[in-house]
């Protein structure tokens, strides 16, 4: 039998789980139907996912802070504030998607010239985002409030939500990219289309279910606001900063070839589907652990993050073994090239060594976010990344010019990572934190 504890846990994770991994197929159906279309669409909206990619990383500047600050007023029953600061921090993502929306409308193509595209690829790229980019402020809006519903300790209505925009995205993509039952044949034009209106259907549906939860009073307050900046500032920092890092990364991969780097974004495809139980359960600490220090109460925040971290440890520890054993048979899945195969399989082999910590550095980070304390998380984040990821896989890629060095640096990160994050959590200092 289930302790009472991980049944919460896990109908807190699972639910979100299962909706990262159905935002993930919504772009994997965009990238198969275009495929037959052509390469170069392929390589457009492969583009644009990136730039997308990197928004989301600039939304933590107000999603994190709006996770901590609502988790904490529902740990405390204040739900009247928890409205103010949903409509708050709407108000500030809509500010904020301004710019970036500007930019993606009006300046598409020096996006696609940066990134190196050819022109075919710039060509098929400023259709497609010049049109995605009319629905960043409603993207911008709905992480507001998807994240309000995960604080409040409700994942299963985003879930569904989620699932709507699934089907809706599929059935649009294929009638307006192929032209069928009468539609136009759009191609490219198409497959933006069907995203940005199953965007903006998604985005009434979120509208009306969390008027639903709680009723949003549209009243501004600086008071929340300054509550939610004081915490996603430093987390928009971090996921911003871990982005560009991110990419670098990528480019000492990309010096050992194409057939290594094409390895190494299969096994990163692969490898995310075992993310997606680690993004559920980082949620489900940040949830538990922001309501319980709301309902002043820190040492059940304590048991509730080290319980969801032995969970969480326990379902990517499972994902792990079977990237360990058979990563040739799950490679197969993505191509038949031998080399490419075998390029991923090396890997999966190393990668899948590291899922317990991964799971476990997810889970106190999301802890860590939840208890407001992103000050923390920004410095052990960003500085191991460099000091025991970045810095050392440039030096093995030149001193051994083999890209398993590479991997062993990422593997020497991941287990560091997670001591680190594990002797502050220890230290309790979080369980002090004002938001």
């Amino acid at each position: 039998m289930l302790s009472k504890d991980i049944k919460l846990i896990l109908s807190l994770s699972i639910p979100a789980a299962i909706s990262n991994f159905f935002d993930m197929i919504q772009v994997i159906v965009d990238m198969i139907m275009l495929g037959r279309v052509s390469a170069e669409a392929v390589a457009a909206a492969g583009l644009s996912m990136q730039f997308l990619g990197f928004l989301y990383a600039i939304m933590a500047f107000f999603s994190v802070g709006t996770s901590a600050v609502i988790s904490r007023l529902i740990g405390a029953k204040q739900i009247e504030e928890v409205s103010k600061v949903i409509f708050s921090s709407a108000v500030l993502a809509f500010f904020m998607s301004i710019p970036f929306t500007l930019i993606g409308v009006l300046a598409p193509e020096y996006l696609f010239k940066f990134m190196g595209a050819s022109e075919s690829v710039i060509q098929n790229g400023v259709i497609y985002y010049s049109i995605i980019s009319f629905t960043i402020p409603v993207v911008f809006i709905e992480m507001v409030i998807y994240t309000s519903f995960n604080a409040i300790g409700d994942t299963k209505t985003p879930l569904k939500i989620v699932l709507i925009a699934n089907i809706i995205n599929t059935i649009l993509d294929y009638l307006l990219i192929f032209g069928k039952f009468g539609f136009p044949q759009l191609g490219i034009k198409g497959a933006a289309v069907a995203t940005a209106l199953s965007y903006f259907i998604s985005f009434f549906i979120y509208i009306y279910a969390i008027n639903k939860k709680v009723r949003v009073i549209p009243k501004f307050d600086i008071h929340q606001i300054k509550r939610v900046l004081k915490v996603s500032i430093p987390a928009g920092i971090e996921r911003t900063f871990t982005y560009f890092s991110f990419l670098i990364f990528v480019k000492i991969i990309a010096d050992f070839g194409t057939y290594t780097l094409a390895g190494y974004q299969i096994g990163l495809r692969i490898e995310g589907l075992a993310f997606m139980p680690g993004f559920g359960f980082t949620i489900a600490a940040m949830t538990l652990v922001g309501q319980s220090l709301g309902a002043k109460d820190p040492q059940k925040a304590e048991k509730l993050a080290l319980e969801t971290a032995k969970v969480a440890s326990v379902f990517m520890g499972i994902m792990g073994l079977f990237m360990v054993a058979i990563p040739e048979y799950i490679a197969m899945i993505f191509t038949n090239n031998e080399e490419v195969i075998k390029e991923a399989s090396t890997y999966l082999r190393i990668v899948g060594l590291t899922q317990i910590p991964l799971a476990i550095g997810f889970v106190l980070s999301g802890s860590l976010r939840g208890a407001g304390a992103t000050n923390i998380t920004m410095l052990v984040n960003s500085l191991s990344l460099w000091l025991f990821r970045i810095i050392p896989a440039y030096l093995f890629s030149k001193i051994f010019k083999d890209v398993i060095w590479v991997y062993y640096a990422m593997f020497l990160e991941t287990y560091a990572k997670a001591l680190i994050l594990y002797f502050i959590f220890k230290k309790g200092r979080w369980k002090e934190k004002e938001l």
